[in-house]
């Protein structure tokens, strides 16, 4: 009973129906080669459909980007003739893909009839053979590796130009990469090979041929050809490296002319500030700008002169680290109008300031005074001009046009990443707006318990870092799909950022002299070899000297060179506690230098965390190139290739 079961269920399990199964019958790929190089490809293509993934027709991939071992991109031509099914013209459309072309054929409206379809697809490709020195080679990836079903056989013939012997060849069968040799030639004359698959090529298998022929059958590219191929494949890399080279060059000009002094004299020392200057007034035009050692110039050359008090140690009683605080007193001389605006901002209802953070607001508005007044009475192109920025406008407009040309290449030849492109820039574009916007709050009334300053801070080091992100993210695009768009827009780019933050402010013709004696007394300064100067009868060094050029030494960053001439002359001094400047732990006796650096860098540290709000930081060949009917190939490779499916 159990032998009559088994065989019951077994005539009934062969009796049931037969699951049918979509797959390409016969593949045969028509290759003539045509004297100048070009392919003509007709691609047949006998199939079974059921209805499932084949609805209206099929899908035919084709690669037209590929990478030669050295990873240059190389992109081929490709056109498609025409399209036929069962011998009539069936419509078709072709959609563009990331390295290469769809042809998707049928009609969205008209639904497949199941059963066997023959397709026939007329193509003309270009740029596909190899050309080595001894041979001419059509490595050719004759069915794809990208095919949804199974392929039950595939057949390459190759056609030459003339009767011509071919020499080496070979076959490569499996998935992508795959060495196995399950073809072979099935027919050869002079002039023609075809290849013969000898078992059924799975879903995502191909058959990938190669054949070797004499040299002269077919024309080599001509150098205008080869000059032509280069171009288009990497003209946008050649044109943004070409752009970036030019500003870069035309930059380094415009600094040197900027910078360029029409009227070179040689330094002659000068042992007094000229025309009388302020230490502020001096570092503002030897700078061409104003900053926080400007800011401490001023305050030391205040004290100086009589008008307040620095005071560097810790209140009665207490045993905590120094505070520096400025006291206010009467001087018998009047101030020059810039340090005056700013004493009258610093001591504003009060006798005495603290040198910390919760003072940054009033020591903001004190240093935004001196240097309206220095730009008033020293600025306005008298001593510096930006000329040669405002020059640079007409360039930076050029570099944005060539910006914008940049992204139009990036959306018609590579729409693939036309998304993440203009995201990329717009990301760029929006920070670096944001940054200069901030930039601009920060400079006006901030609240220090509205927190606006601080986050304005964090603003922008979020905007400057999606600016920078944005670029590299271009550049990363550029190099994972050698697509030179993306690449493109990055480097002209980066440019213009760099000439817009440049500072191309230089001096006028009046500045010029001005500078060149600002340098003589500078050297005065610094000067260490004394005998050099004695020729010329420098000033007797005394105590009261060394306090009267300590705030121009501080401006001309020579602090510490000016107080070690001074060291004898300083242990010597005996001063009167109640007229002095400065009060605290007097290292003017032992160590004058390091004293001189504390007044210097370190007061001009203390001022600028001082005057920033709390809890804020910073200030703002294809693959045909290489030989395969030499044995060195595999599934996949060389040109041709793709894959298919339906829909």
């Amino acid at each position: 009973m159990r032998a009559w079961a088994l065989t019951a269920a077994l005539v009934l399990v062969s009796a049931g129906p037969v699951v049918a199964e979509e797959r390409i019958t016969n593949f045969v790929s028509d290759v003539w080669v045509q004297a100048n190089g070009d392919l003509d490809v007709v691609e047949t293509i006998a199939l079974e459909s059921e209805g499932e993934t084949i609805q209206r027709g099929i899908q035919r991939d084709f690669p037209t980007r590929y990478h030669t071992a050295r990873g240059r991109l190389v992109e081929v031509g490709f056109k498609v003739v025409s399209v036929e099914r069962d011998g009539r013209a069936e419509p078709f459309k072709l959609m563009r893909m990331s390295n290469g072309q769809r042809v998707r054929i049928g009609d969205a409206d008209r639904l497949l009839d199941p059963g066997a379809h023959v397709y026939r697809i007329r193509y003309r490709t270009t740029r596909q053979l190899g050309f080595f020195d001894d041979f001419d080679e059509l490595y050719w990836n004759a069915t794809g590796t990208g095919w949804t079903f199974p392929i039950e056989q595939a057949e390459a013939r190759i056609t030459l130009p003339t009767a011509a012997r071919f020499g080496k060849r070979a076959v490569y069968t499996g998935a992508q990469g795959a060495t196995d040799r399950n073809a072979e030639v099935v027919t050869e004359r002079p002039g023609q090979i075809v290849f013969r698959t000898t078992q059924r090529l799975e879903a995502q298998e191909g058959l990938t041929v190669a054949a070797a022929w004499p040299k002269g059958v077919v024309a080599e590219p001509s150098s205008a050809q080869r000059l032509g191929w280069l171009l288009r494949e990497q003209g946008g890399l050649l044109l943004a490296l070409a752009g970036v080279v030019a500003i870069a060059a035309y930059m380094a000009r415009a600094v040197w002319r900027a910078r360029r002094n029409p009227d070179p004299r040689p330094i002659v020392p000068l042992f007094s500030p000229p025309d009388g200057l302020s230490a502020a007034a001096v570092r503002y035009i030897w700078k061409g700008k104003f900053d926080d050692r400007a800011f401490t110039a001023a305050i030391v050359d205040v004290a100086v002169r009589g008008h307040l008090r620095i005071v560097d140690k810790a209140k009665k009683g207490s045993f905590g680290k120094p505070v520096r605080r400025l006291l206010k007193t009467v001087g018998k001389t009047p101030l020059p109008p810039a340090e005056a605006a700013m004493v009258r901002e610093l001591f504003k209802g009060r006798s005495s300031l603290t040198l910390s953070q919760g003072n940054y607001r009033t020591l903001m508005d004190a240093r935004m005074d001196l240097d309206r007044k220095l730009d008033q009475d020293y600025g306005e192109d008298r001593y510096t001009s930006d000329a040669a920025g405002k020059a640079n406008r007409g360039w930076l407009a050029l570099a944005g046009l060539l910006l914008s040309l940049a992204l139009i290449l990036v959306l018609l030849n590579a729409s693939h990443a036309a998304p993440l492109a203009l995201g990329a820039v717009a990301v760029g574009v929006g920070g670096e707006v944001a940054r200069r916007w901030l930039k601009r709050l920060r400079a006006g009334p901030l609240s220090a318990k509205s927190g606006k300053r601080t986050l304005s801070f964090i603003g922008t080091g979020i905007a400057v870092l999606a600016t920078w992100h944005a670029g590299g993210l271009l550049l990363m695009m550029g190099f994972a799909s050698g697509d030179a768009a993306p690449m493109l827009v990055a480097l002209i780019a980066l440019p213009i950022v760099i000439v817009a933050k440049m500072n191309l402010r230089g001096p006028t013709a009046l500045g010029w002299p001005m500078r060149a004696r600002i340098a003589g007394f500078r050297h005065y300064l610094s000067v260490a070899e004394e005998d050099r100067l004695e020729r010329l009868n420098p000033p007797e060094k005394t105590a009261e000297l060394f306090e009267k050029y300590l705030p121009y030494a501080i401006a001309l960053q020579v602090e510490t060179r000016w107080a070690k001439r001074f060291a004898k002359v300083l242990a010597q001094a005996q001063m009167d506690p109640e007229k002095d400047w400065y009060d605290g732990d007097r290292r003017t006796i032992s160590q004058p230098a390091a004293f001189a650096a504390s007044m210097g860098a370190g007061l001009v540290s203390t001022i600028a965390s001082a005057s920033t709000a709390p809890g804020s930081s910073g200030g703002g060949s294809s693959s045909s190139s290489s030989s395969g009917s030499s044995g060195g190939g595999s599934s996949g490779g060389g040109g041709g290739g793709g894959g298919g499916s339906g829909w």
